[in-house]
């Protein structure tokens, strides 16, 4: 039966029209606020991957201005060093290539090695730096072979390789030698230290998960930034990738990396007139750190938002089933007070008769909607004794004072009578015992917050001692019980010392003991 009496008064508030659209709306919060949170961090996401393209873009650009110029800068010293090279006297050649270093360096920088020419079969003829020039023999190395070859084959790159002069890693770089008659007359070969490029890119700052590559065209990578020395001269040949590098002169894509296999984005372009493919890659995870943890905390957010409107909706659904049952109980109460005019005279308060119809209506109310009722008897402590010292007129002070705090006190839809002499009544529909004896308590506070002079035997002040008693009217009992079980609690606060608020059980085989 209680379990049963519990589960109606969970449902009551739910049978009410205004409780229903409370939950729907609280329903449609709650799923608003949740597409919210969810637009937000796919929000942050896609910002985020956009952000990362258009950084990717930008540095791209960056490095191919940088290494793209000067490389091709290189270049042109390269092709005047040929037009020296056909010059029939080797005097003004050898000053040909020191200007040109000197130009190089000016212009272009540290990092770029000497220039050497060499004859048509390989022996070095020339150089921007005689003092570093034992004469050597440069027929072996395979750009030497190419160009005699192909000598209209352009600019050709190699390595990366050990300076044998320096021993830093280094790129060379080749050109042929025509003669006027079109023949192949040698090459004319340069270097590129590139710890010099490192050095530079470093400058740039790049942020964690970035890394910039420069490929030759035939998948070797030559520069890597942050430096790998495992990685620089392998080749990604055999990559998906590399077959995006060929069929596209810039673009991008994502997919794993060939040499470590981390997920990247990868942007990338080839240099203008030059075998060489610069690509800057992202780390997918560093992408998903810069969203991901301010996602963390949108959703934390929701989510509390959820919760605590969650809480207020459930709040707000039970105030409105106790809100029902009260105002059905004051209006009938209203109604009954317009019509017989039963007050108390002294205390504006319903008088004894009232009392007795309006508890059997609120009993009845209370039985139809499934919510409990509450029972408050309060009685003036000493209050004979206060007579006798101060006199009636005070003592009706005293009455008045503890029906205004009732007035105040009382919560919405509670309803105070005075019953007869010293004593009053407080009706509560729709609270439980813990509820009404709080309500008790606050009554007893604001009674003693009134600091109403007594005798120094009786404590000083005035005070009441109150007596609790909750029902609920689903439970086969007597309404009279509730009244009994009150009073026997007020008796109790009586016993115990006054100025206190005592609460009864309410529970069919407590009720002899009750009444006893």
């Amino acid at each position: 039966m209680v379990l049963r009496s519990t589960v109606s008064a969970m449902r009551a508030p739910f049978a009410v029209p205004a409780s229903r659209l409370t939950g729907a709306a609280g329903a449609i919060l709650l799923l608003c606020l949740t597409l919210l949170g969810l637009y937000l961090c796919v929000d942050l996401r896609d910002i985020a991957w956009q952000n990362a393209r258009c950084n990717a873009r930008t540095l791209l650009s960056v490095i191919e201005e940088g290494v793209g110029h000067n490389i091709k800068a290189y270049d042109l010293s390269l092709r005047a060093a040929t037009r020296a090279a056909n010059e029939p006297d080797g005097t003004p050649l050898v000053t040909e290539l020191r200007r040109l270093a000197a130009f190089n360096a000016a212009a272009i920088g540290t990092g770029l090695g000497p220039i050497a020419v060499t004859d048509r079969e390989g022996r070095v003829i020339a150089t921007s730096d005689p003092g570093a020039l034992p004469l050597q023999d440069l027929s072996a190395l395979p750009e030497f072979q190419a160009l005699r070859a192909t000598p209209d084959a352009g600019p050709i790159l190699t390595g990366p390789s050990r300076s044998p002069l320096t021993g830093r890693q280094i790129i060379r770089m080749a050109r042929a030698v025509e003669r006027p008659d079109g023949s192949f007359g040698g090459i004319v070969a340069g270097s590129l230290d590139l710890g010099r490029f490192h050095a530079r890119f470093d400058r740039l700052r790049f942020d964690d998960g970035l890394i910039v590559n420069v490929f030759h065209q035939d998948g070797t990578l030559l520069i890597r930034v942050p430096a790998k020395p495992d990685a620089v001269g392998r080749s990604i040949a055999g990559s998906p990738g590399y077959s995006a590098y060929r069929t596209s002169e810039r673009g991008e894509f994502l997919g794993p990396s060939h040499l470590d296999g981390a997920m990247r984005l990868y942007s990338f372009a080839h240099l203008e007139d030059l075998p060489l493919i610069v690509t800057v890659a992202t780390s997918v995870e560093s992408i998903r750190a810069h969203w991901i943890f301010k996602a963390v905390i949108i959703a934390a957010l929701i989510l509390c938002l959820n919760i605590l409107s969650f809480g207020f909706m459930v709040l707000v659904q039970r105030e409105v089933g106790r809100h029902a049952a009260a105002e059905a109980t004051t209006r009938k109460a209203n109604a009954a007070l317009t019509v017989l005019a039963r007050t108390d005279g002294l205390t504006g308060l319903p008088n004894r008769r009232s009392y007795d119809e309006h508890f059997a209506e609120a009993w009845d109310q209370a039985a139809c909607i499934g919510v409990p009722l509450s029972l408050l008897i309060i009685d003036a402590d000493h209050f004979k004794q206060f007579n006798d010292r101060f006199g009636h007129r005070r003592g009706d002070d005293v009455l008045r004072a503890i029906a205004d705090c009732l007035h105040r006190t009382l919560p919405a839809g509670g309803l105070g009578f005075r019953i007869g002499g010293e004593e009053f009544v407080a009706l509560l529909p729709g609270l439980d015992d813990p509820e009404a004896a709080a309500v008790a308590e606050s009554i007893r506070r604001a009674v003693v917050g009134l600091q109403i002079a007594h005798a120094p035997e009786f404590g000083g002040i005035a005070t009441v001692s109150i007596g609790v008693a909750s029902a609920d009217p689903d439970f086969d009992a007597a309404p009279e019980a509730l009244f009994v079980s009150a009073d026997a609690a007020l008796y109790a606060a009586k016993m115990a010392g006054r100025n206190r608020v005592r609460t009864a059980a309410w529970a069919s085989q407590a009720l002899p003991a009750a009444v006893a």
